[in-house]
């Protein structure tokens, strides 16, 4: 397996960091991973190590304001900035390996930005693996907070607020927890602008079940206390039989870094097999 960091520049000009995992053979397909607020592509490596072994090439990019790319920590002007900077991930993998089957992963508010990214840009890969997603909160700010929220995006769209996520909501694992709180490449940031961007795309996309084309991989964990496990099993429901839902009983939010993890990438290796079997040129 090789694993090296690369560098990508979205279409506004903004430095993004970006890593990948090659298989030591020839790839199956290509999975794109978009990760969630506050983390880094980095947090993914052993997952994105169990794909790899599987023969399954894996990009990921650090989103502008997180890791190592540029940008205020937690924010964005508009949300199309982020779709750009996942368009441009995307155009890497389909550069290289255009022959393979794609796929493209996004957990929590990456899950919300790759069904709005669906929805918005393109929906010509293989399937998408959608984890925990923002779609609704466990709970989310109160009206009045929601209503300032809204006249400060006139003035101070910039103005952050602690997103008040802790390690023990990500996983039951102490060994994890403790890595998150360890790790540098961390925030806990969220502006104005980025809350009101996200609750208007995910409003969006509920109202729009029946809008995509592809085999969406749902999965949430039954003990989420960030994001709302049934607003994503009755979400999946309402996608219909495009959609499948993985259910990680006992799970938090960070399902690939709980005990049963395992259980639930053999769910998604489950699913993916049939789409690498039927477009595989290898």
């Amino acid at each position: 397996m090789e694993h090296k960091e690369f560098n990508l520049v979205s279409k506004d000009g903004t430095y993004l960091a970006g890593r990948f995992w090659k298989p030591s053979g020839y790839p199956r397909a290509s999975l794109c991973i978009v990760h969630g607020i506050g983390e880094h592509s980095g947090r993914y490596d052993s997952w994105a190590r169990k794909f790899c072994d599987r023969g399954i090439m894996v990009y990921a990019i650090d989103l502008r304001g997180h890791g190592h790319s540029e940008g205020q920590r937690g924010h964005i002007d508009h949300l199309s900035d982020f779709f750009e900077d996942i368009n441009a991930l995307v155009h890497r993998s389909k550069r290289n390996w255009g022959n393979l089957p794609q796929f493209i992963y996004g957990h929590s508010m990456g899950g919300a930005l790759v069904l709005s990214f669906l929805l918005k840009r393109r929906q010509d890969f293989s399937g998408a693996i959608i984890s925990s997603p923002w779609l609704q909160l466990v709970k989310p700010p109160g009206a009045f907070i929601q209503k300032m929220a809204t006249f400060l995006d006139k003035v101070l769209p910039r103005v952050s607020f602690h997103t008040g996520i802790k390690s023990t909501q990500l996983t039951h694992q102490a060994e994890s927890q403790a890595e998150t709180d360890n790790d540098k490449l961390m925030h806990h940031h969220i502006s104005v602008r980025l809350f009101n961007q996200l609750n208007g795309a995910t409003r969006q996309v509920l109202k729009q079940a029946d809008g995509f084309s592809l085999p969406l991989f749902f999965s949430h964990g039954s003990a989420d206390t960030l994001t709302s496990f049934e607003a994503t099993r009755h979400f999946a429901s309402r996608v219909g039989f495009m959609a499948t839902f993985f259910s990680s009983e006992g799970a938090s939010h960070e399902v690939h870094r709980e005990a049963n993890a395992d259980e639930f990438f053999e769910g998604i290796m489950r699913w993916m097999e049939p789409k690498l079997k039927k477009n595989s040129l290898v």
